[in-house]
C-alpha cells in the first residue's frame, strides 16, 4: 500500500501545481480554513548542528510517533467560532481551539498539540482544496521541520458531511447493555458512517485510507469485503456497551453478510464498491 500512496500523493501535488500561481499558491485567509479537512500526510526533516544526532533522533521519535499515529488520516472541522473538532479514528472526537493571526500563522491547540512549539503552523502553500502547513520546532542548536498536508473535504449530494450529528449517533456511548434492536441500529449507523467515509475518500480524491482507523470488524480486499474474526480487545468493540453486546453485533454482521447475494461492480474502483457494499450490509441487518 505504501508505494501506491507515495505515487498518488505525488500526482496530487503535481496536478495542484498547474497554473500561473503554481509557485506561490493562492492567498490564504481565515475563511479559507473553515470547513472539513483530512490530514493525509505528515513529513519531517531536520537541520542538526549540535553534532549529537542520537539525542536528536530520540527526541524526534518521541515527537513524531504520536503525530503519525493520531494525525495522519484524521479529519478536522474548523468552525468560524475558533473551535476545531478532530476525528482521529476513535469513538470519541476531540475538541480544541484555533486562531489565525496577522502573520498568516495558524495556532491550533488540542490534546496532541499542547506545547507552544508544536502548536504554531505557517501556511506554506494553499491551492484550492489542498493545504500545506509547516511547524518549526527548535531543540537547542537543532531544528526540526514538520510539514502537514491536508485535503479539503467537499460536501455535496453524493459526499456526506462526516461531522453531521445524524451520521455520528453511534458515537454516543450506551449507558447500559442494549436490546438486540438497539445493537442492530448502532451497527447500522456504524456501517452507514463508513460508507459516507469512503464517499469522502473517493469524492475528494484522498489518495489512500487507513484501515486501523475504521471502527468496524470489516476486512477490505481488492474487490470485496469480509468480516474479521472477533477479538475482545479490538478498538471497534468500544462502540458497544460491553463485550457481550459487541459479540451480538458481530454475530449480526456475519448473518448480514450471509444474506447478501452478489457484490457491487463499480468498474474495479474498489473504494466506490466499498461505499455501496457497506450500505448493502447495513440494509441486510
Amino acid at each position: 500500500m505504501k508505494p501506491v500512496f507515495l505515487f498518488l500523493f505525488a500526482v496530487i501535488l503535481l496536478s495542484a501545481c498547474n497554473g500561473d500561481n503554481a509557485e506561490t499558491g493562492l492567498p490564504f485567509t481565515k475563511d479559507s480554513l473553515i470547513g472539513n479537512w483530512m490530514m493525509i500526510r505528515v513529513i519531517q526533516n531536520a537541520k542538526i548542528l549540535s553534532g549529537n544526532s542520537d539525542a536528536f533522533h530520540d527526541y524526534k521519535d518521541s515527537v513524531m510517533a504520536p503525530l503519525y499515529d493520531n494525525l495522519e488520516m484524521a479529519a478536522f472541522r474548523f468552525q468560524p467560532s475558533g473551535v476545531v473538532t478532530i476525528d482521529e479514528g476513535k469513538v470519541e472526537k476531540i475538541t480544541g481551539n484555533w486562531q489565525f493571526n496577522d502573520k498568516s500563522e495558524l495556532l491550533m491547540q488540542y490534546k496532541y498539540l499542547i506545547q507552544k512549539n508544536k502548536s504554531l503552523f505557517a501556511v506554506k502553500r494553499y491551492w484550492h482544496d489542498s493545504l500545506e502547513l509547516e511547524n518549526v520546532i527548535d531543540i537547542k542548536e537543532d531544528t526540526m521541520y514538520v510539514d502537514y498536508y491536508l485535503v479539503k473535504l467537499r460536501v455535496n449530494d453524493t459526499i456526506p458531511d462526516l461531522f453531521d450529528p445524524a451520521l455520528n449517533k453511534w458515537r454516543e456511548r450506551p449507558q447500559q447493555s442494549e436490546s438486540d434492536e438497539a445493537i442492530k441500529l448502532r451497527l447500522k449507523q456504524v456501517l452507514y458512517y463508513y460508507s459516507a467515509y469512503f464517499a469522502n475518500i473517493s469524492g475528494n480524491e484522498v489518495p489512500y485510507f487507513n484501515i486501523t482507523k475504521i471502527l468496524a470488524p470489516i476486512k477490505f480486499y481488492s474487490g470485496g469485503i469480509g468480516v474479521k474474526r472477533y477479538k475482545e480487545d479490538d478498538d471497534w468493540t468500544k462502540v458497544f456497551y460491553d463485550n457481550q453486546d459487541a459479540k451480538k453485533a458481530h454475530v449480526m454482521l456475519n448473518q448480514a453478510f450471509d444474506n447478501i447475494k452478489g457484490y457491487p461492480d463499480q468498474g474495479r474502483d474498489y473504494v466506490k464498491e466499498y461505499i455501496v457494499a457497506l450500505k448493502l450490509v447495513a440494509d441486510a441487518l
